[in-house]
This record gives structure tokens, sequence and C-alpha cells, in this order.
């Protein structure tokens, strides 16, 4: 069930009706985990049992920590957490990968690849829940929350339909005290999520699914192309899977302000970035703080010189790669960020602050406008090539692409591009549509914040235009999220 289909429409307005209809908190949780528990279910109901089995571990984990009386008693439980959880993520979505390659090390040194594989249908949205709850019981076992004793509250943290799938990644601290008081439907809440969910769809529909065909053509084949069409392919998938995620969260974020429940941004123009550091301040926020907080600073983060900060990194970015798939192209990517990550920390780039020889924090010089454009332009060079590193279906793909983007051919032919149905002008046209979009709503706000602040008339000529565009440049076929898949 997508954002952008009648039957979420459906769903949307059942949930209103319960909203004002429950009277109490606890009825209201009810009627969310249920509506939300229908909406996973739509893809794949089987599944259901696999969200449920999640959420049972990790609330009995929170109960168990919290009657236990001290740390090491809470140990247990907390290696239980993260042992299913981690688990369930080794079956379903790296199972078959370290098989693959296993049977590819046993082909090299020349044996036989005996090692079967098993068909696993990946559940949607594994990755992303299974560290929500995760969260929640590293957080209790620090002792930075309180153990949630209501299993239905608890379930509805899991599996709370607008962010279920893709994201964001939403801690307990921040969710869980927005269900101790009764929701009601506000004309405010109501609007303002409709200009967020509005500018979600424009990002998916308008500019993200219009992209990915040329996207898919490119990858799909990419030896011998010229280099133009590989930087193309970069840069196309680079804002196709930015605004299809982007877009997921802002829609995330406007069905959650019109119930009346508020999540926090997921992206903060990345695009804008002057270093791959500030880069992961702006990308996948949610992700980002996720690993520094539960698995960067608890290895120890920069806490124990150099070497181990570097470390630290390589080894939080590595696995980083690892969660958004199961490929080596994959792990590669992550690779590239820890060590450019890396790079930036020895040469002092990326916004650290500075402090005296006193320990106090130095105010950063003012950089010349000159430099911020170099940097800019740098910063965003490399990070298109990662895009082209992650979209890369095998090794021979991405060690080519990485070739022709680096060596520029100078060869502007696109006769090699077997384009079939795509049509490369509405591509490209959305491409430089995104990028006077992103530019303007850096420089003025976003869509939806101008869309609060503009008159009644005004918001309905907008609306009136933007789904004028939408009808007529509605894709003929369905096209998913991106990140469902991870």
């Amino acid at each position: 069930m997508l954002f952008q289909t009648p039957e979420f429409l459906i769903l949307m307005l059942v949930v209103m009706a319960g909203i004002v209809l429950a009277r109490t908190n606890t009825l209201q949780s009810v009627m969310l985990l249920l509506a939300s528990y229908v909406f996973y279910m739509s893809w794949n109901p089987v599944f259901i049992l696999l969200i449920l089995f999640s959420t049972l571990n990790d609330y009995v984990a929170g109960l168990g920590m919290g009657h236990a009386k001290s740390r090491r008693g809470r140990v247990p439980w907390l290696v239980m957490s993260c042992v299913t959880n981690l688990g369930l993520l080794a079956v379903f979505k790296y199972f078959n990968f370290f098989v693959d390659s296993m049977n590819a090390v046993f082909i090299w040194v020349g044996l036989e690849a005996v090692l079967p594989t098993v068909q696993l249908t990946l559940p949607v949205g594994i990755s992303f829940y299974t560290f929500q709850s995760m969260s929640y019981s590293i957080d209790v076992f620090r002792g930075d929350t309180p153990p949630e004793k209501s299993f239905i509250r608890f379930a509805l943290y899991v599996a709370f339909f607008p962010q279920l799938v893709a994201g964001p990644i939403l801690r307990s601290t921040e969710f869980l005290p927005q269900l101790y008081s009764v929701k009601s439907l506000r004309a405010e809440n109501l609007r303002s999520g409709c200009h967020l969910f509005l500018s979600g769809l424009v990002k998916k529909v308008l500019i993200a699914d219009h992209i990915a065909a040329l996207t898919d053509t490119i990858f799909k084949s990419p030896q011998g192309l010229p280099s133009i069409l590989i930087w193309l392919g970069a840069l196309a998938f680079g804002i196709q899977v930015y605004c299809d995620f982007a877009g997921y969260t802002d829609m995330a974020r406007g069905v959650c302000r019109m119930l009346g429940f508020d999540i926090p941004i997921n992206f903060n123009f990345p695009f804008a970035a002057q270093s791959i550091s500030d880069f992961w301040r702006r990308w996948h926020i949610s992700l980002a703080s996720w690993l520094r907080d539960y698995l960067y600073i608890p290895l120890g983060g920069n806490r124990h010189g150099a070497i181990n900060a570097y470390r630290n990194l390589m080894l939080t970015m590595t696995l980083a790669g690892l969660w958004h798939g199961a490929g080596w192209n994959f792990v590669l990517w992550g690779v590239y960020q820890g060590i450019f990550l890396s790079i930036e920390r020895v040469f002092g780039i990326g916004g650290r602050k500075r402090k005296s020889k006193s320990g106090e924090v130095v105010a950063p010089k003012r950089t010349p406008l000159v430099v911020k454009i170099m940097r800019w332009t740098i910063c965003q060079y490399f990070i298109f090539l990662s895009m082209a590193v992650f979209r890369s279906q095998n090794i021979s793909d991405l060690l080519y692409c990485i070739k022709k983007y680096v060596l520029f051919d100078f060869d502007f032919s696109v006769g090699a591009l077997g384009l079939g149905t795509v049509n490369p002008f509405l591509a490209v046209g959305m491409i430089g549509l995104f990028v006077v979009f992103h530019a303007w709503s850096y420089r003025v706000g976003t869509l939806a914040r101008k869309l609060d602040q503009m008159t009644r008339p005004m918001q309905l000529a907008v609306y009136f235009v933007v789904i004028l565009a939408l009808f007529a440049l509605w894709p003929s076929e369905r096209v998913d999220f991106v990140y469902f898949q991870f």
C-alpha cells in the first residue's frame, strides 16, 4: 500500500474517523496499531508474524531490564534483544549473500560451490523496524528511558504505519511520550500536514519516478557507455534516491502531523554540503545519528586516539553500507564513505569545532565565497561518484563506472544508450526542475513552509497548479519507493 494510492486514502479516512470516535489514548493506540498492521499486511500478510515476534522480544527484554537489580543483570536481556534483531536481519537479508560469497571463495581456490542458498523474500522495512526496536532496548539498558509497560503502546512504536517501512528511524524517547495524550484532528495540523504531504508527492511522483527509468536504463548495462552517460546516470540516481526517500519522509511527516504526531526530519538539503561529514549531517539523519549513538560511540568514538577513531569510522561506515543491502557494492560504498570521512578528519575538514590549548572552542574563521564554491564542487563530485558505486549491480560494472567517471573520455555521443520507452528529455527536464527547486528551497524555504506562510487564496492557487501537474505527468507504471528494498 503506497502513500499515493486510493487504498491509502481510504485507510487515512478510517484512521481519522477512529481518532474522532476514540475518546481515550488507549483506544486510539489500539486503533492505530490495528491500522498499522493492516497497512503492513497489504504487502505480505505472513510477515506480520515477524513484526509481532520482534516486538514481543524487545518488549519482554525491556521489562526484564526494568526488573533487573544491577547493570550486570540487564546484560542478558540486552543480548537477547540484539541477537534476535540482528539474527532476523542475518537470516532474511544476508544469508544468501554470505553463502554466495563463500561459494565464490571455494571456486576461487579450486573447490566446488557446495553451500545451498534459500529462496527468502525480504520483508519490507525490516532494517528500519529492527533498528528502531533494538534502540529501545539499548536505551533501557543505559537508563536513558524507562521500560514501557503497555504492550499496545510499545507495539505501536515499533509498527506505526506512516514511517514503518522506510523510516525515519524513531527513538522511543521521541515517540512513546506522544502516546500518552489524546489526539484530535486540528485544522492547523491538517493544513500543515497536507502541505508536507503535497511537497513529498511532488518529489516522489513528479521528479523521482520520471528519473527512475533513465537511471535503470543506464545502470542496467553501463559497459560501453561513454563518460557523459555515466555522469548523467550518477547525477540522475542521486537526485532520484533523494527525491524518492525525502519525498517518502515528507509524506510520512505530513500524515503524522495530520494525526497529531510529530516525527523528526530526515533530510536537510544534503546537496548543499561542502564536505562528506556535512553531507552525513544532512542525509538520512536518523540512520546517521543511530550509527553514531549506538555503534561509533560505543566502539570508542574518538576517545582513544586518532588510529582508533579512524578504525571506528571505517567499521561504522562499512556496516552502514552493509545495512543498505546484501551486496559488495554496498560494502564498498560504505568503505568509500569511511575513507573520505577519515581523510576529512586528518585534514580538519567537515566543520568540526576547533579548540584552543586551554580547551575553549575557537570560533571558525569566515570562509571566502570562492573557497565555499570550490569545497561544494569537490564535495558534490565525490558524492555523485559514490552514487555510481551504490547503484552498480556488480563489481565489473562498478569498476567500469568509476573509470569512466574519473577518467572523463570527452565522448558526448548518446547513441550507445538504448533508450527504448525512456523519454530522456522529460527525465533531464525533471533533473533541471529539481536543481532549480532545490536551490530555491534552500535560499527561500521549502514548499511546505512557504505554503504555511501563504494566504488561503495563494494556497489554493498553488494546490491547483501542483495537482494539475500531477494529473498531467502521473507515471503510467507504479514505481515503488527505493528504500523499500532496504
